[in-house]
């Protein structure tokens, strides 16, 4: 979720930054926004107007944040596949990453945790669970601040923050990424098979352990249980991105009429409510989007393409904002019109962070790596 570089699917993948794929972090990011509105304005399911509007016609994919977090680790397997080339240097991957995906996460800790002391947040029953037991539900310490920002990965410790634990399990799978992309390289299909099994063995053991669906981790065990769980949707993206050559010659010669009712598929498998389908869902959702070209362009519009730059600090930031305004005015402004002013204010609170915190994070990242061989941009998207 970083600087695009213009790359639309007109240019071979690899060579730079493809503008369509920061486009879909965007719209993925945009549908968390939703969904967590969704959360707050309807925590019973018993709310008539967003029943009718949202939750019983198609408009409830873009409230799907569980699809879009998942798209979000696809997207991620694809884009740093391509940081991965002859010149590769693990040292300066792994700056760049840490720079890329902790700084931004430490000032918006910092930043969350400014808001709960500004806001002296109390219960709000009418808001229900959610809101209330999930989101800024603990006493504010110096030791609860410096475990969010360390990524512990304990639901506790995500509390000011609930967005953090798809960052934990991105950072740790990070760590580990090139060992992936080398064995999956060259091995297809022996991948898709590896990632299969995966899928269902620890779907088996986070169900067995009471750690289903895996969010966060009580301990180092259930750390590793989360990272096994995700690693398979990494795995597609590289999957993807290795054969996105042959995938886009493929698309070529199909009708385009063929390939909108292929992309219909991939949203529907996307709302399906189980992981394994969603990650096919984003898989194909990829493979269309970057390898049709009149898809492609379409997404690499002005507005989608600053969304996509913005993508990673709209993730960071949404949610406090959301708190902040809701405890502060919920009962004194109708809930709808908060509603509209945390997505407005959301997209411009986004872009101001993203000036001041994320895009220094990058040039940091550089700065720090100046002397080692230089890696692909691309390296430092989230």
């Amino acid at each position: 979720m970083a600087e695009a570089l213009g790359m639309t699917t007109a240019k071979a993948p690899g060579s730079a930054r493809i503008t369509s794929l920061d486009s879909l972090r965007g719209i993925a990011a945009l549908m968390v926004v939703f969904h967590h509105l969704d959360n707050t304005l309807d925590p019973d399911g018993n709310n008539a107007i967003l029943e009718r509007v949202i939750h019983q016609t198609p408009l409830r994919l873009l409230i799907d944040g569980r699809c879009a977090v998942m798209l979000f680790f696809v997207l991620s397997g694809f884009a740093l596949s391509i940081s991965i080339g002859k010149k590769f240097n693990y040292g300066t991957y792994l700056v760049r990453r840490v720079c890329r995906l902790m700084v931004p996460c430490v000032a918006g800790v910092s930043f969350a945790a400014l808001s709960y002391l500004l806001v002296a947040p109390m219960r709000i029953p009418e808001l229900g669970g959610w809101f209330n037991e999930v989101l800024w539900n603990r006493p504010l310490t110096w030791a609860l601040v410096i475990r969010h920002m360390l990524m512990t990965g304990v639901q506790a410790d995500s509390s000011l923050n609930n967005v953090l634990w798809s960052l934990v399990v991105e950072l740790r799978i990070s760590l580990i990424f090139p060992i992936l992309y080398f064995l999956v390289k060259g091995r297809t299909k022996l991948a898709a098979v590896t990632a299969l099994a995966m899928q269902f063995l620890f779907r088996y053991i986070v169900i067995q352990s009471g750690n289903y669906v895996p969010f966060f981790n009580k301990d180092w065990i259930e750390a590793l249980e989360n990272v096994g769980y995700y690693i398979p949707f990494f795995i597609a993206g590289i999957v993807a991105r290795e054969n996105m050559d042959a995938l886009r010659g493929w698309i070529a010669r199909i009708p385009k009429w063929v390939v909108f009712l292929l992309l219909l598929g991939a949203l529907r498998l996307e709302e399906s409510g189980v992981d394994i389908q969603i990650g096919l869902g984003a898989f194909l959702v990829i493979v269309i989007c970057v390898g049709a070209p009149y898809i492609s362009n379409a997404l690499s519009v002005g507005p989608i393409e600053w969304l996509g730059r913005v993508s990673y600090s709209l993730y960071l930031t949404h949610l406090v904002l959301l708190a902040t305004l809701f405890h502060l005015f919920y009962g004194k402004v109708n809930q709808y019109i908060l509603a509209l002013v945390v997505i407005f204010g959301s997209l411009l609170l986004a872009q101001i962070f993203y000036m001041f915190v994320e895009e220094p994070s990058i040039r940091l990242g550089r700065w720090l790596t100046r002397k080692k061989v230089a890696a692909p941009m691309v390296a430092e998207s989230v």
